[in-house]
């Protein structure tokens, strides 16, 4: 009977862990690529990759709010941070919450700077662990996105 009880307990206790993915992902290990082509078509070709590869685009934001840039001072270069959704994994005893920030950033001769930023979240039991790398999904959408420019 006190193992039934034990066991109900430690049920009850491990969904109680909160976990908060944060909206803007610090650049810790960003994934950066320049493209030559303009600043409205790679960001075009970043929604629609990001898209087909199953990650919503659910906000927009200037990142001169999240991060001092000087860029932000030049009124004729165009900067942008995408958020994506939360995507949710389930695990045997735990549970993984990822999301990718994109930041398209216009530079001189008609050039196109993409930082790609991937978090990941795993939670186990009453540990939380946090990643800031998927080489291969990013280079993935890296070359999809150079596929849409072409």
């Amino acid at each position: 009977m006190r193992r039934i009880i034990y066991i109900l307990i430690f049920l009850t206790f491990t969904g109680c862990a909160t976990i908060s993915v944060p909206n803007y992902i610090k650049d810790q290990n960003p994934y950066k690529k320049t493209y030559y082509s303009n600043f409205s078509d790679v960001l075009k070709a970043t929604t629609e990759a990001l898209e087909e590869a199953g990650w919503k685009v659910v906000n927009t934001s200037d990142p001169s709010v999240f991060e001092g840039n000087k860029a932000s001072d030049d009124p004729q270069v165009k900067q942008l941070l995408l958020f994506t959704d939360i995507r949710q994994t389930s695990l045997f005893f735990a549970t993984r919450y990822a999301r990718i920030n994109a930041y398209v950033l216009s530079g001189g001769n008609q050039t196109t700077e993409l930082e790609l930023r991937y978090i990941t979240v795993t939670s186990v039991l009453f540990k939380k662990f946090y990643s800031y790398k998927k080489d291969r999904f990013v280079e993935h959408l890296l070359k999809t996105i150079e596929k849409k420019l072409q």
